[in-house]
């Protein structure tokens, strides 16, 4: 029998919450975008595909460690090019651990780790605060936790309110 396997890029995309934003984001007739989001997870939210994912479960999960690791570098003032560096430094890890593990795919505690690789060389926590953090954004990733870090959508102003009070 043929069973039929989920598609890993749209799995993804899903954990990363894309689709319920696709459908959600634009105000019909003037196609505002309603839901505003920092420079880092606009970086991936761009990204239409994880390269090297194999496991639909493990790119669902990916995506949600995804945005939840976007959500943290924009609570912390992180440029866009800090999740650029982070995005292309994780699509090599991903497609290298695909050649050389086929069998094993890349798990969302692949991508965490690789986060606390850079959390430590910037920031230089005890292992104790590392291990904490790990934890929990192991527990957001597989959906243990709710509401996710920063979950609530911040509406965008329209440009001429926002330049209004900005003059004001």
């Amino acid at each position: 029998m043929n069973a039929t396997k989920a598609d890993p890029q749209r799995a993804f995309r899903a954990g990363f919450g894309v689709c319920a934003l696709e459908s959600e984001a634009t105000d019909g007739a003037h196609g505002v975008v309603r839901t505003a989001v920092g420079p880092n997870e606009a970086v991936f939210l761009a990204m239409r595909r994880l390269p090297g994912s194999t496991d639909p479960r493990a790119a669902f999960e990916n995506g949600r460690a995804l945005r939840i690791l976007a959500r943290l570098l924009d609570a912390a003032g992180a440029p866009a090019r800090v999740g650029e560096q982070f995005r292309d430094n994780l699509v090599a890890a991903a497609i290298a651990h695909a050649s050389r593990n086929p069998d094993r795919p890349w798990r969302a505690e692949d991508t965490v780790a690789m986060f606390l690789e850079l959390y430590r060389r910037v920031l230089a926590p005890s292992e104790a605060d590392c291990a904490r953090l790990e934890r929990r954004l192991l527990s957001w990733v597989r959906e243990e936790l709710r509401p996710l870090p920063a979950c609530e959508p911040r509406p965008v102003e329209p440009r001429a309110d926002a330049a209004f009070r900005l003059a004001a």
